[in-house]
């Protein structure tokens, strides 16, 4: 008989992480299945109430997808140029910049997902 069941590797709480933590299960053959994204696609700011993204794999596959995940998370954050060397200048620009245009440039965070054990 074999081992069919799942087990919750990660809770991811965005789209875009939750893609890139699918492609990259995929790249490297490991079957992962993405529980609660299409309800949080319907209602994305529901992410949280819905109890994120579970990312479950085969148990066979569950020790390589958390030492995929545990390198992932362990790897320092990208970390956005400044325009100029100057810190206070660049936010001086940065604020001008969203002042003229009216719009708030993009953030850049570090992962958001969970090592799971749940579910």
């Amino acid at each position: 008989m074999t081992d069919d069941s799942f087990e919750t590797v990660a809770i991811v709480y965005n789209h875009p992480e939750t893609a890139v933590m699918l492609s990259m299960f995929a790249f490297y053959g490991i079957p992962a299945m993405p529980v609660g994204l299409g309800h949080s696609q319907i209602a994305p700011n529901l992410m949280v109430a819905l109890g994120g993204v579970l990312i479950r794999v085969p148990a066979w596959a569950a020790a390589e997808a958390r030492t995929l995940l545990a390198e992932v998370a362990e790897r320092p954050q990208a970390v956005r140029p400044r325009l100029v060397d100057n810190a206070v200048m660049n936010g001086l620009i940065v604020v001008l910049f969203c002042f003229l245009t009216g719009t708030v440039p993009p953030t850049r965070t570090g992962s958001t997902f969970f090592l799971g054990t749940r579910g």
